[in-house]
């Protein structure tokens, strides 16, 4: 295929100057937003505290509420029963004591009955370390509030799509001839460049996804209003019908078994997982959770359908897989698509690594236009870096690397952060953490730091695994052989790139020559 060389000159300026601007913010987006693949577990590791009440079986529920009311009535506004306990929900009764959406999760009472029948209580507030990590995907890094955030998400997104378009384009006429072209004999920019074109190339379908999913969640509010108006109004009618009936019906909820009886009547294909209570107005409002790996779900948490809780029957199934329409059908697939939410473990791992090579796409892209600055420079007659240049290479291995090092800090710090750290403790570690690399990078200069930065980095990595062995010997919880070998290859892997004997062999630094 030929294009005019005047044309690949403009795209590949435009492919250049796009990823640049896009880059350092994306680094931090997908860096972060491998960790969130695996969010739950490692939400699970993180906030091992006493032991929780045991489940109840389900015959006993309603005897566990009454209870759980008498004792707290103001628990009645708003509970969850799990049905099946795992580590993540380990008891059968569970309810929130505060509420701060930004800060993520809720100071949470636990419920259970002892074999005599009292009810035990544990409070605890599950660590907001992962969680925090997932809000520092969502804003790219940046310490804003929900709509700030979201609006430059949705800017960085389009130039984004900008990069991919670009660099696809100029990557056409000799896309057979280079593609698979590893040239390790070659200079070492030359081998970075083709690794480079080939990891953007290979992952260029996930990246698409990637770019129009976080446009559209960063413009969800007219997006959700469209959604609305084509999609709802059916759902809405057959919402009102379901309220003007229970007002005919009993007025004593159903039964938990009840309900569980009648959802596996209207569902048979899926099984309930958890029933959440929400009451207004003097009425209970019902939404069945489902958590079905082998189905497509719109949201981490799984699929979910409202449910009338005084008749059982269902009311809107827009979110419940395999009874939505074919409208929802196709708005869940793209929800999935960006968050992963199918194929069970193999396909969140097959995110993780894309986005970690995502991450990587992004640094080296970075590295790769220095280099060629740096050259133009030089062919200039100009002996040191532009002030421009210097202020990308402070940047990029700043805060590329100083993400590396805030995260592992979180999660080194986490076993022994009160609750697995509060929202605002690993904040401020994080961002501690990222301002002491951009003060190192900006002392000792973009390139020259990258060492010194990639041994922090790895240091920080290393003390994961010794920290959560620490934490077991301390107080006697599971160790996790899997979490702690993959921390310690990783944190040896870093710190192997920092003592490379020879500054080219250290990522940043090859890249100058």
């Amino acid at each position: 295929m030929k294009i005019r060389g005047d044309i690949i000159r403009l795209y590949r300026n435009v492919h250049s100057w796009a990823g640049i601007m896009a880059g350092l913010f994306l680094f931090i987006a997908f860096y972060a937003g491998g960790m969130t693949m695996f969010e739950l577990p490692l939400e699970n590791w993180a906030s091992q505290t006493s032991k929780l009440p045991a489940p109840v079986p389900v015959q006993s529920l309603s005897e566990l509420v009454q209870k759980a009311q008498a004792s707290d009535p103001s628990m009645a506004t708003a509970y969850t029963l799990v049905l099946h306990p795992d580590a993540a929900s380990p008891s059968s009764l569970m309810w929130t004591t505060s509420s701060e959406k930004e800060h993520g999760p809720a100071r949470t009472i636990y419920a259970g009955l002892a074999p005599d029948g009292r009810l035990v209580t544990r409070t605890r507030t599950p660590s907001q370390a992962l969680y925090f990590l997932n809000i520092l995907h969502q804003r790219i890094g940046l310490p804003l509030n929900r709509e700030y955030g979201r609006l430059v998400m949705g800017i960085v997104a389009l130039l984004y799509a900008v990069a991919l378009v670009s660099g696809t384009i100029v990557l056409l006429p000799s896309l057979v001839r280079n593609l698979f072209a590893l040239r390790m004999t070659e200079t070492l920019r030359r081998v970075w460049l083709d690794f480079h074109t080939l990891l953007g190339v290979c992952s260029l379908p996930f990246h698409i996804v990637m770019a129009a999913s976080a446009a559209g969640f960063a413009f969800q509010q007219p997006i959700m209003a469209l959604e609305k108006t084509l999609f709802l109004p059916a759902a809405v009618h057959q919402s009102a019908k379901g309220r003007v009936h229970s007002d005919h019906g009993s007025q004593l909820p159903l039964e938990p078994t009840a309900i569980v009886e009648a959802f596996n009547r209207q569902a048979p294909d899926l099984e309930a997982d958890a029933l959440v209570y929400s009451s207004r107005g003097g009425k209970l409002s019902l939404r069945v959770m489902v958590q079905s790996k082998a189905q497509i779900v719109r949201r981490p948490e799984g699929g979910y359908a409202d449910m009338n809780p005084y008749t059982g029957r269902l009311i809107a199934t827009d979110f419940l897989p395999n009874h939505q329409t074919s409208a929802f059908q196709a708005l869940t697939l793209i929800y999935a698509l960006h968050f992963g939410t199918y194929g069970g473990w193999l396909v969140r791992w097959t995110y993780a690594v894309l986005g970690f090579g995502g991450a990587f796409l992004f640094y080296s892209g970075n590295q790769l236009w220095l280099s060629a600055r740096r050259r133009r420079e030089r062919s200039e007659g100009l002996t040191a870096d532009s002030f421009g240049t210097r202020c990308l290479s402070v940047l990029t291995a700043g805060c590329m690397i100083g993400c590396v090092s805030g995260i592992s800090a979180v999660l080194a710090a986490t076993p022994f952060l009160p609750e697995g750290g509060h929202y605002q403790t690993v904040e401020a570690l994080f961002y501690a953490v990222l301002l002491v690399c951009l003060l190192v990078a900006m002392c000792l200069g973009g390139t020259r730091s990258i060492g010194s930065l990639l041994c922090l980095a790895g240091l920080l990595t290393l003390l994961i695994p010794i920290t959560d062995m620490a934490r077991s010997l301390t107080s006697g919880s599971v160790l996790h052989p899997g979490l702690e070998s993959v921390t310690l290859l990783y944190g040896i892997a870093l710190m192997v790139l920092a003592l490379k004997k020879r500054p080219r062999q250290i990522m940043g630094a090859a890249l100058t020559v």
